[in-house]
């Protein structure tokens, strides 16, 4: 359960890096107020089991890249840092997924499409991925 804790406690911090810092910061005497922006991207509630172990993963779709379809055996949180990726999952719709949004996948879920959106432009996605210990990223469809 410590683990756990620790995993989900590492993820957060993580996320709040993305978002901005945690905490309001304020400006040194005579700058004026500044602080920290914190913008909340996504909310997820976790199943009971989602494994010991996180991941931190950049994917990168050059220009007209397509993946197979695939599953992943853990929890998938992807939050697109630049360009912009197409994403079905079971048999849901495809979203297009822009710079500064995310979604979440549960484990085992159906990726069927999974593509850069753009023909010219790179897209990038951070991902934060929790499984147990030594499982593979993703599982290829057969």
């Amino acid at each position: 359960m410590l683990k756990v804790i620790g995993v989900c406690g590492l993820m957060i911090s993580s996320l709040f890096v993305i978002a901005g810092c945690a905490a309001t910061h304020s400006a040194a005497p005579g700058e004026g107020m500044k602080s920290t922006t914190v913008t909340k991207i996504l909310t997820q509630a976790l199943p009971e089991k989602v494994g010991t172990e996180a991941r931190v993963l950049l994917v990168e779709y050059p220009p007209g890249v397509t993946s197979p379809a695939h599953r992943h055996p853990g929890v998938i949180f992807a939050y697109v840092l630049e360009g912009a990726v197409e994403c079905g999952l079971d048999d849901g719709p495809v979203v297009r997924y822009e710079k500064g949004q995310a979604w979440y996948e549960h484990p085992g879920q159906l990726h069927r499409v999974a593509k850069n959106a753009s023909q010219t432009q790179p897209a990038k996605l951070l991902v934060f991925f929790l499984t147990e210990p030594g499982k593979p990223v993703l599982e290829r469809e057969k």
